[in-house]
């Protein structure tokens, strides 16, 4: 099975591509209404819906027929998983796995050679390939919301700075528990352009500043409370330290960073997700970490790990908030 899961991915994506979740969210269906739907080959269809069910990714009833089910539900369109296994399958994977012995043998990434230039821009350039395993985790904005009620003091704060912030989906949420704050979103100067419009659907549009820019450069000054939500395991030691060593700079005086970054189990508990998300990490550009590392990198920028928080999502065992203080 594990061999495989070239396969697997494939047949995740197709399901999600060709929005069977979405029909099957009302009702079971035939697979011949499904092939009318989906402008397919029933026969074809059949093939693909026959593995999915063997996957659990729908529910075979009988012979010709299909439900859905809660794994169904994420392949839906704004659903958690489907982004991801779009990725997944997408040909810059499987081009960069094929490399997956020549980043053993560095040590480093893959990506320059084999997509021809470093894989931020590639992604920025092909907006499936961008979906990365990461970019769409917003079921994890659920588990970070209550965790940061709970473990962070908000009332003070007065400018939240989210670093790679994407829609502004976390930092709206997190400026709701901060009534006196503002926040300011910064990324990539079209993904910035482009979430202007996401903020003004979320009713931040006069709360949030959307700033673009290039983290590994510089990042946004002043802020008390700085929030990297995937973007450390993104990244090299060597980046995530220069990243780290500018939100210190540029931070105010007791300031807090939060990072929310899946974060690998100590000894030799088996954690599948978190170990394949490292071996994207490995041909693309980053890394996933253990407490022990992560503290490394923190403290080498002059921050103290305080906090150590659980975040149940995704099958990620170890996802975690890390909350540090600017010592």
């Amino acid at each position: 099975m594990v061999i495989l899961g070239q396969q697997a991915a494939a047949v995740a994506a197709a399901t999600a591509r060709l929005d069977l979740a979405d029909h099957l969210s009302e009702r079971p269906r035939a697979v011949v209404e499904l092939a009318s739907l989906t402008h397919t080959s029933p026969a074809g269809l059949f093939r693909l819906l026959r593995a999915a069910a063997a996957l659990g990714l729908v529910d075979q009833l009988d012979e010709a027929t299909f439900g859905g089910n809660a794994r169904t539900d994420c392949l839906k369109r704004g659903g958690s998983l489907r982004d991801i296994a779009l990725a997944a399958a997408d040909s810059s994977s499987a081009r960069l796995l094929e490399s997956l012995p020549d980043a053993i043998a560095m040590g480093r990434s893959v990506a320059e050679p084999v997509l021809g230039t470093d894989v931020w821009s590639y992604r920025d350039a092909h907006p499936q390939a961008r979906m990365a395993l990461t970019d769409r985790l917003v079921d994890l904005d659920d588990a970070v919301v209550p965790a940061v009620r709970e473990h962070v003091d908000l009332a003070t704060v007065r400018c939240i700075v989210s670093i790679g912030g994407g829609t502004g989906r976390l930092l709206a949420s997190l400026l709701r528990l901060a009534p006196a704050a503002r926040g300011v979103l910064f990324d990539r100067p079209h993904i910035a352009a482009t979430s202007r419009r996401d903020l003004a659907s979320l009713g931040m549009a006069e709360r949030i500043q959307a700033v673009g820019g290039d983290f590994l450069e510089k990042v946004p000054e002043g802020g008390d409370l700085y929030v990297l939500k995937g973007v450390l395991h993104d990244l090299d030691d060597d980046s995530a330290c220069w990243l780290l060593d500018s939100c210190y700079m540029a931070a105010a005086p007791r300031s807090t960073l939060l990072a929310i970054e899946p974060v690998v189990a100590d000894g030799i508990e088996p954690d599948p997700v978190t170990h394949l998300l490292d071996i994207n990490a490995l041909v693309t550009a980053g890394r996933e970490r253990g407490i022990v590392e992560v503290e490394e990198l923190l403290n080498s920028s002059g921050y103290l790990l305080e906090a150590v928080v659980p975040l149940a999502a995704m099958g990620i065992k170890q996802a975690a908030l890390l909350v540090g203080r600017r010592s």
